[in-house]
Parts: C-alpha cells; structure tokens; sequence
C-alpha cells in the first residue's frame, strides 16, 4: 500500500492556489486559498487513504488481487520495474513530476497491459481521494458533506414507517421451522418488492429475507464515504475481472430500489419483440404485458408532473429540441409528491419520497402480513432428491453464526443479477445459463464546463432521456443519454486525466460540471461466477467488445452537439485521446455547422474506443437466469419464472431478462416480477380434488 500510495502521488501532487483560483467555487473565500493547497496536498497524506485502497482490493476477485500485489511487489524492485517506468531510480524515490510521466506513458502505451495499469491506478487514486478529502475541499467544491435534506423539504412532513424485523438465532446451527409462511423471498429490490405486495394481496404470508443492513428513513443521512460503504456491493467499487468497468449495485433493504434515481422507463417495444421471437415470451409481446407495466407505475404513481428539471436535464431537453434529436422527461417515481428537488437519492430518501420497496410496495406488504428479516444471507436453497426446494440455509451476517429455515411451500430468489446466479450455482443448479448471459448496460459520461453555477445537487438527478442514438443498428442496440448523478465520486471516475493540475481544476469545477449518461443496450454478454476459495467473493468476466465501443462512440457525438448547441465552454470528451474543445461563441451565435466545431468532432469520430481508454461503469445488471419459452437449452426459467429444474424455486428479479432491456431497468424488472408473482399465487391456491 505504501507503494501505491507514492504511484497515487503521481497522479494528484500538490498545487499553487494560481492554479485552482479560478476553478473553486465563486463564494470560496480567497483567503483561504493557501489554506487549501497546505491541506488537500497529495493521497499519501491523506489519513485513510491507503486503508480505503487496501479495502477495495481486498474485495475483487482473486486475479485482480493477485495483478494488484504482483505489480506492487514489481514496482519495489529496480531491475524488474525498469520495463515498466524505464528508469533504473524506483518510482517510489523520483520526483512527483517524473511519477507523472511514468503515468502518461502507460496511459498512452500501444500495450493495452499498461493501459489496464493506468486505469487501475486512477480509479483507486480518485475513488479513494474524493471519499476521503478533507472538508475545505467539499466546501472549495461547493457542495455540503453533510444532509441537506432538511432545508431541501422544510416544512414537509415524512410519512415515515418503521418496519420491524425478525431476528435470525444468536446461537449457531439452528434450525427454524415457518410453516406459517407460504413464500420466502430472498433479496428486497425491485422485483421482490412487488412479489411481496403481489402475495400478500393474493392472502399468502411471505418471509423476506435480505443480506444487507435495514435503515430506518430518518438514518438514511450517510456522506458518500460511509453511503456507498453502507448501501452498495463491495462499497460502490467492484468492478470486471479485467478492471475496465466499474458496477453500482444495491446491497440494502430494498436494493438498487433504495439507490436507484428515481428513473420509470417502460421496456421498449423492439425489446419486446426481441424476447418474442428470439426467446419464445409471448406474454411480453400482448396487452398482458402492459397491464403490468401500467400497474406498477401507477402503484408508485410515477409521471412527469412536477419535474424540478436540474440544469443538466433542462439543457439536455432543449439541446434536443434546438437539433431536431428526440427527446422526452422521464417519469419519476415520487408519488404525485409537489417537489422533488434532492439529488441525494444515490443514498437512500430519507422522506420516502421516492416510491422503491422500502417505501412502497413492504409497506403494502407489512399490512397484509409480510415479514422481514435482514442481515441475513442465504447460502444455499436445500433440495429433496426430485429438486422440490424444502429449506435454506443461511448465516446470520451480525456474527457468522448459521442456521436453517424450513417450513415455506415457494421460493423466490430475487437478489439481483449479480448474486441470485451465485445463490443458485451454490445450491447445485446445473442448467448451464445460470450465471451467464449477463449484460450491464456499460455507460461512459461525456463533461461539459459551463460559465455558471447550477447547485446540482438541489435539484433531482435523473428526468430527461434523449433517445437519438438508442437504435443504431435497427435492432435497438445504441445509446440513450441521460443525466449522471452529481457525484464527486463518480463523476471524477469518467473525467479524463491529463495532469495533477488539470485533474484538480476539473475536479473543483463541480458545480459548473454536466455530465451526459451515455447508456449502451450491448449486444455482448458476460458471466457472473464465485470464487472457490471465497465463496462470496463475485467474479465478473465482462469487457466490452468491439461493436459496442464502435456504438458508443456514435452517441457520444450526439451528446457533444447538444452541449456544443447549449452554450459550453468546454466539452471534454471521456477519451482522453480526443481531446478538449472550447469555445467562448455565446450560446446564440452558435450553429451546429460552426467550422471549429465541426473539425473537432470529424476528428474524434475517427478515433475509436479501446477497452481502456475512457472510463466505463454500470449501474443496470440483467440476464443472468434468462427466462424463455424454448426450454432449457436456452435458458435456466420457464414463463413463469421457475427454475426448469425445480418445481417451486422462482426468480423474480433482473437475472430472467432473455437480454438486455435497453432502458432503465425497474419497471421492467417490477412488471415481470408482477407477472411472475401472479403466477405464484395461483400455485399457491389449493387444488381441487374430484
């Protein structure tokens, strides 16, 4: 870690206050300038920081780990590091300026191995940086560290609830009988939301069960160090095995429903076509389907009413309309509720505003009977010798201790697409889809400087889409652009490095930042597998290929027209090999022919995307139990979500997408679950005997 932390130098040094004096905040006070430069100084001297590097490595998988500590271990020794930093003097001793050069070559190396180091390197340096940053920093930025929440909705009065939870046994190897529940549902997102209201209406008692930690509304007041660290896998920071895409997934009651930002998209209709006649789902393709898309939304009363539009999602909406591109407001999950205007939502509503299962749909459930219990992982589903799932056994994550439960008739597996094909692969299904067919939607974000501050975080963060790009190949693969989170964390993850000063100015000039989603329907899939030796440990084997770098590419032009046409100062692209553009042309002078303009993006569109070159995320994972109505040779669920080889095991969750849904995925993934879970209640019912 020491070693690191003298790379991570490198890449963020120190810095004069002429450099950052007109990047901080206007209402940063000048004099507080060399204050700034003495305490914000490099990541080595950052109390923390190699604690929080140590545990994000720690978290990966075991190649990832072992690449971590061999380059670490290579860059200690003169003779085996001098093909990498070609200089005999260990990177450790040269001068902060010399780390740099070092830096920029590998990020500029034809050898895609010392690209994939680069990328390593900066996505620790930042991610443990902007968590860790000293206040004067968050303040120089202009956005509060600590809830605003309260000024945000003074006056407004949460109509709070507090569920109670179950407790799992203290002691160790218990067994729990629960005939009194007809379902156990493991995992608490998006789908297992819905199938706990959808039973419980039905008059059938389900048991929800999840492995992260319940917070009441009113502790949902995290910073970002301890949010992402409280509410997400692996701390907001697992990535791909081959560490080229980060992933943001759920790990809390109610999932990436407690997370996500608010975004109600219906599945697209070649999408749904696509399922028909690829993967044999006729009830996708019928009125049916829309009655559970509709349903959904109006149980979370999801619409455009009462948008408060941040300035990145008005100017994406104008921009659009300015070019002629098409465009449209997302509906928002929020109830009906008058204003919305928090971009906290990354870390939980403290006001259950936003309408997810912690909000809405247990809470329908709590009142017809469901119960909860958290801080549970379930290992295994134990099977009789037929298949038929009669118990779990679980570990109650507070001490280690494990115990079993046996009792429920169903079993409904809903714990994302990252970790139900693990519950499953650990419980000794074989069919061969479990676990793979996994797309991620991967996303990169294009920046945009402006002449003006927009208070982002005052505002919601996800409520324009412009689907110009969404359907480049006429079977609904390309890109719509959306609106990122005003995050320091993540929006410095998609900023292009340069230089120490640059990478410092970009990050300060937050409240002057957009950032557009540019968010693929990939034709690729991955796979998602288990350590053997460390069983809980996710292996994510995905890279993004060739046609979907080229696809990308395609739509991050759209987005530069339209921050071109709205007026930018600069744009600055996420592929540092393209460049920079700036322009001081006022915003209605402007043409989208304007020649500097246009000799710009003729030649970024001559450069293509390599795997590790800009920064890619995800924040959607699907497929990975694929439903289908061509039987198991194409997929590991019936049509109605049971596992073809067990007769009451269900998936109700993102994993049985056949492919990607090409939208933000919680309305589908609720609107199959509501189908799913329809299902299940009829299966429940008795049988009638002649």
């Amino acid at each position: 870690m020491d070693t690191f932390a003298a790379i991570a130098d490198g890449l963020l040094h120190d810095v004069s206050p002429e450099v950052i004096a007109n990047s901080v905040v206007g209402e940063f006070p000048r004099n507080e300038l060399n204050d700034y430069v003495k305490n914000v100084t490099r990541p080595s001297q950052i109390p923390g920081f190699k604690e929080v590097v140590h545990s994000i490595v720690s978290k990966s998988d075991n190649a990832s780990v072992g690449l971590f500590a061999l380059i670490m271990g290579v860059m200690q020794l003169k003779v085996l590091a001098f093909p990498l930093t070609g200089s005999t003097t260990l990177i450790s001793e040269m001068p902060l300026e010399d780390r740099q050069k070092v830096l920029l070559a590998w990020r500029d190396s034809p050898i895609e191995g010392k690209n994939r180091l680069f990328r390593l390197i900066n996505v620790l340096t930042f991610a443990g940086f902007q968590r860790l940053a000293p206040d004067i920093h968050y303040r120089a930025m202009g956005i509060p560290r600590s809830d605003l929440r309260e000024e945000l909705y003074e006056g407004y009065q949460s109509n709070a609830y507090e569920y109670k939870m179950m407790q799992p046994p203290v002691a160790n190897n218990v067994e729990l009988y629960l005939p009194q529940f007809d379902a156990v549902i493991i995992g608490s997102g998006s789908g297992a939301g819905v199938v706990a209201h959808t039973l419980g209406r039905e008059g059938h008692k389900v048991l929800v069960l999840e492995k992260g930690k319940y917070y009441r509304q009113d502790e949902l007041i995290f910073n970002e160090l301890e949010g992402f660290d409280a509410l997400y896998e692996s701390g907001g920071v697992l990535s791909t095995s081959d560490g080229s895409t980060l992933i943001m997934a759920g790990s809390t009651f109610g999932g990436g429903s407690t997370v996500n930002w608010s975004a109600c998209l219906k599945t697209p209709f070649k999408v749904r076509k696509e399922w028909l006649d690829e993967h044999g789902v006729e009830w996708v393709a019928n009125e049916l389907y829309d009655n559970e898309q509709d349903y959904v939304l109006k149980q979370m009363g999801a619409s455009i009413d009462n948008i408060d539009h941040s300035f990145s999602n008005a100017m994406l909406l104008d921009g659009c309309k300015q070019l002629g591109y098409a465009a449209k407001a997302i509906p928002q999950n929020t109830g009906g509720h008058q204003d919305h205007s928090c971009g906290y939502c990354h870390l939980g509503c403290k006001w259950g505003v936003k309408q997810g299962s912690m909000a809405n749909w247990f809470r329908d459930a709590a009142e017809h009977g469901a119960e909860f219990m958290d801080q549970v992982l379930v290992d295994q589903i134990i099977r009789n010798k037929s298949g038929h799932a009669i118990g779990l056994k679980c570990i109650n994550t507070r001490n280690g201790n494990k115990f079993t439960i046996r009792g429920p008739r169903k079993f409904v597996v809903a714990s994302g697409s990252l970790q139900t094909p693990i519950i499953l692969q650990k419980s000794g299904f074989r069919n061969k889809h479990i676990g793979k067919n996994l797309k991620l939607h991967p996303i990169t974000a294009l920046t945009g400087v402006w002449d003006h501050k927009s208070d982002p975080q005052h505002h919601s963060i996800m409520t324009s889409v412009c689907t110009e790009a969404d359907d480049l190949d006429g079977k609904a693969h390309g890109a719509r652009i959306e609106t990122i989170l005003h995050s320091p964390y993540l929006e410095s993850a998609f900023l292009p490095f340069s230089s120490s000063d640059q990478a410092r100015k970009d990050l300060l000039s937050y409240q002057k930042l957009s950032q557009f989603i540019i968010l693929m329907r990939d034709t690729l899939s991955g796979t998602v597998t288990r350590e053997d030796n460390r069983p809980d440990t996710l292996k994510i084997d995905y890279s993004i290929n060739k046609t979907d770098r080229a696809l990308m590419a395609k739509s991050i032009l759209i987005g530069m027209d339209i921050m071109y046409i709205e007026g930018a100062l600069e744009i600055i692209h996420p592929y540092w090999k393209c460049g920079r553009f700036s322009s001081i042309k006022l915003k209605h002078e402007r043409s989208i022919n304007d020649a500097d303009y246009q000799k710009w993006r003729k030649s970024v569109e001559k450069i293509p995307l390599p795997t590790f070159g800009p920064g890619y995320g995800s924040a959607h994972q699907m497929g990975t139990c694929r439903l289908t109505g061509k039987g198991p040779k194409d997929g590991a669920c019936d049509l109605r979500g049971r596992l073809f080889e067990s007769d009451n095991v269900y998936v109700a969750d993102g994993s049985v997408f056949p492919t990607a849904s090409g939208a933000n995925p919680m309305v589908t993934i609720m609107a199959m679950a509501r189908h799913i879970a329809v299902g299940i209640a009829k299966d429940l019912l008795p049988t009638v005997k002649l």
